[in-house]
């Protein structure tokens, strides 16, 4: 292993064009598509006993879990989504190669929609690379927990959607699927500093695509890491093995989903989608660095080689980089500067693409009749973003007893909160509409679920419990929460501004009435 300009450079095997490695030794362990000549697929079924049989060869530097076991369709058989923690990391977590001796964390995770098969060739790849193979010294640096395939119910059915027909990667707000909440619940466990999450999209000229975290709310010091730190480095490491490489590009509305919008005139091209649903904003929301990591595909046999292989470069280029700017890293992800003497900020409740005088148009390659590259020019080209609606952010949140579906979808998604155990009357406010709030008076029941903003998922938490947010529990609700019909001026939720006062709590899980344990020892919460 070398270090050179800051990036691990694990010096492997020279490239050919489009990312094909040349000719090398044989991995002591191949995957189920390497000992095929990739000329089959791997069977979403054989993820578990793969990983075992790597942790056997491995030892303790790999550890394998069911994240989840779901019930096969149809009446079929169960199919279990496996978890596997690649870490040589000492008993208290430390690593000799960052300043503080913590390691990066790294959260891996495939085919999200099972049609796309190259992710989850690349994450068992990955996984033998990384404990056994030539990419083991980045785990001086890096703890890496990898989900191979996270739809093995629409792999087997050959769709991206899963077995209740939704999009595993629409539904990172509302976590109607059960592995989307065990994934959810896997993040708050091991809180990776990075999050790659690896896809296919349709035959381009750009044979790699990164998606970098768009939301208004995300910390824009992710932002930043990404596209100034990391990036520069996966680029030179694409060029060099000849791929083709630009910052992932979307249309609105996705052809993939129609709409009643046809006219080309309605339709427009931006950055990575804004909303909040796909996991890389959702993630970086939740304090992650969320990546979106695309390869150009046919969803053919005979190209699963070349796509992998892509797919394989990207994802090790961002390890390595990674590894390398640890210090940077740590600096800037989970870290949330000290804003007790700064002004309150104010977070966006909607937002759209708009179009840059700066930026008018995007310069674009594709393909004509005749299968040569052209450049063209795209005027439907709107790369900023518009905030319509914002508000600061409050000192805390207090959830009403009657908002308990709320307060549990929260918690699904890492939040931390707290109930009280006695009432309490409080200055507050109350939404007089979703976008807008009123100071007011209120006595706060027994049982009301205190959410502070100061936590680290503070922008999910505002995104996800604010009523006018574009991403919010009122536009898109949760199981439990659609039928409720809350009306504006009676919602479960008020605002506690300022400074939060010392209150009687107890965890959020006592039970008892409301709620709250007979046994539970009721401490006064301090301000921040």
């Amino acid at each position: 292993m070398q270090v050179l300009a800051g990036c691990v450079l694990m010096g492997g095997a020279p490239a050919t064009a489009h990312g094909q490695a040349l000719p090398a030794a044989a991995p002591a362990i191949r995957t189920p598509a390497e000992a095929a000549d990739y000329l089959a697929y791997t069977s979403p079924d054989t993820a578990l006993a793969w990983l075992q049989e790597l942790a056997r060869e491995a030892g303790p530097i790999v550890s394998v879990r069911p994240l989840i076991t779901l019930p096969g369709e149809y009446g079929g058989r169960p199919v279990v989504v496996p978890a596997a923690r690649i870490s040589s990391a000492a008993p208290d977590g430390s690593a000799a190669g960052s300043a503080d001796g913590a390691r990066i964390r790294v959260l891996l995770f495939g085919s999200q929609h099972g049609d796309e098969r190259a992710g989850y060739e690349v994450a068992l790849r990955m996984a033998r690379d990384l404990s056994i193979g030539e990419l083991r010294p980045l785990l001086d640096r890096l703890e890496v927990v990898i989900v191979p395939v996270v739809n093995p119910i629409g792999m087997r059915a050959g769709t991206r959607f899963d077995a209740s027909g939704e999009d595993p990667n629409r539904d990172h707000l509302m976590l109607a699927s059960p592995v989307n909440r065990a994934l959810w619940e896997l993040h708050a466990e091991f809180e990776p500093h990075l999050v790659l999450d690896m896809h296919e999209m349709g035959p381009t000229p750009y044979e790699a695509q990164i998606g970098l975290p768009t939301h208004p709310n995300v910390d824009p010091r992710l932002t930043e890491l990404a596209r100034y730190w990391l990036l520069p480095y996966v680029v030179r490491a694409l060029a060099e093995a000849d791929v083709r490489f630009h910052e992932y590009i979307s249309e609105v509305p996705d052809p993939a989903y129609p709409t009643a919008i046809e006219a080309p005139a309605d339709t427009f091209f931006t950055w990575a989608p804004i909303n909040a649903s796909n996991a890389r904003n959702a993630f970086s929301l939740a304090g992650s660095l969320g990546l979106l990591l695309e390869t150009a595909s046919g969803q053919e046999i005979d190209d699963l080689k070349r796509r992998t292989d892509r797919l394989h470069l990207v994802v090790r280029s961002l390890l390595e980089v990674t590894a390398g700017l640890s210090d940077e890293v740590l600096a800037r992800v989970w870290n949330t500067p000290d804003r007790r003497d700064a002004p309150t900020p104010f977070l966006a409740l909607q937002a759209e693409n708009e179009a840059d005088p700066e930026q008018p148009f995007l310069r674009w390659l594709r393909r004509n009749e005749m299968g040569n590259l052209v450049p063209m020019r795209i005027d439907r080209w709107r790369p900023g973003v518009r905030v319509s609606a914002s508000l600061p952010l409050p000192a805390a949140w207090v959830i009403l007893p009657e908002g308990a579906a709320l307060a549990a979808h929260l918690e699904h998604h890492g939040i931390r909160m707290r109930r009280l155990i006695e009432p309490v009357e409080l200055e507050v406010s109350e939404y007089r509409t979703p976008v807008s709030v009123v100071p007011g008076r209120r006595t706060l029941s027994a049982g009301s679920w205190v959410v502070p903003a100061e936590q680290p998922r503070q922008r999910l938490l505002f995104t996800l419990v604010e009523p006018g947010s574009d991403d919010g529990w009122i536009r898109s609700p949760p199981p439990g929460l659609a039928a409720a019909g809350w009306a504006e001026s009676d919602l479960p939720l008020v605002r506690i501004e300022g400074r939060l006062p010392a209150l009687p709590l107890v965890s959020a899980d006592a039970i008892g009435l409301p709620g709250v344990a007979p046994n539970a020892t009721p401490g006064r919460e301090p301000g921040r």
